[in-house]
Order: structure tokens, then sequence, then C-alpha cells
């Protein structure tokens, strides 16, 4: 698969760790990677600035690439909506098992 440069990596707010392996491995490969911003939030403000800023992130991408598991999250079916392309991290790393 050529190189998509922009990423962002759609993963569940459980799987923040798995999310940041990913984005380690994508960067790896040449990948400029951005991730969901899962940190506490203050209020319903701050929660609603932080899905804007990661809907802004999905938006810029060139693809988001999710990881297993993780294809009903809310990145995912914006992308779909934007016309992002959505690859599954495996694909895009050439693994059999990921993360």
């Amino acid at each position: 698969m050529q190189n998509l440069t922009r990423v962002f990596v759609a993963g569940h707010a459980a799987d923040v760790e798995r999310i940041n392996r990913a984005a380690v491995e994508l960067t790896a490969a040449g990948y400029a990677v951005a991730v969901p911003d899962f940190t506490p939030t203050l209020d319903a403000d701050d929660l609603i600035a932080r899905v804007a800023d990661d809907l802004a992130a999905v938006e810029a991408a060139a693809a988001v690439v999710y990881l297993p598991g993780a294809e009903d999250t809310l990145e995912v079916a914006y992308a779909e909506l934007h016309s992002v392309p959505v690859r599954r991290l495996g694909d895009v790393l050439g693994l059999a098992v990921v993360l």
C-alpha cells in the first residue's frame, strides 16, 4: 500500500495503549499520525471541543486507520460520510496480527 502521509488512528477509549502503539508503528513507517484525544474532560464544552478537534483531524487526514474492532467508532463513520478512505491497521502496516 502506498504511504498515505497523514492518517488518523481510530479506536475505542479503552484502547488508548493500543492506539499509541499503532501511532508509533505508523510513524516509524513514515506516516504523519493524529490520534483521538481521550484525556479526561472538565465539562461538556471541553468534551465538545475535543470531539470537534478529532473530527477536524479526520477530515484533514488522507485516511482513517482503525484498530481491530474499532470499525464502529464515530471517527470511522465520520470519515465514510466525508469520503475519507478508511483502512484496517493490519492492511496499512502489512500485518496479519496487529497490536
